[in-house]
């Protein structure tokens, strides 16, 4: 190669960053887990909290929203399915659904 693509391609190598790291420690957001109560339109659902780091969200009900894969592959979510997701600190009464389960908890 020319002296031009390896100067190229050795700017490309410095300026990429690991952030796989990053995504998991995001502090304007905390994860919760859920129960779908009811199916709204436009992939939008009411979720009851069941689980969360922050004891004041448990059994609140949040309007939630398909994201990232779930939507792209067309994950259907029913009432009744256990659902994870997060919600940002800026708006509590939102959240973000990521993760679909139709196992019952054991205990």
């Amino acid at each position: 190669m020319g002296k031009v693509q390896d100067h190229k391609r050795a700017a490309k190598a410095r300026r990429q960053e690991d952030t796989t790291d990053k995504k998991s420690e995001r502090l304007d957001r905390f994860e919760i887990e859920g129960v779908v109560e009811s199916c709204l339109p436009n992939t939008m659902f009411r979720v009851l909290v069941t689980g969360s780091d922050v004891t004041p969200m448990i059994d609140k009900v949040l309007l939630g929203t398909l994201v990232g894969k779930m939507r792209l592959y067309r994950i259907r979510v029913m009432p009744g399915d256990l659902v994870k997701g997060y919600v940002s600190k800026y708006d509590l009464k939102k959240c973000k659904i990521t993760y679909r389960s139709t196992k019952k908890d054991t205990q």
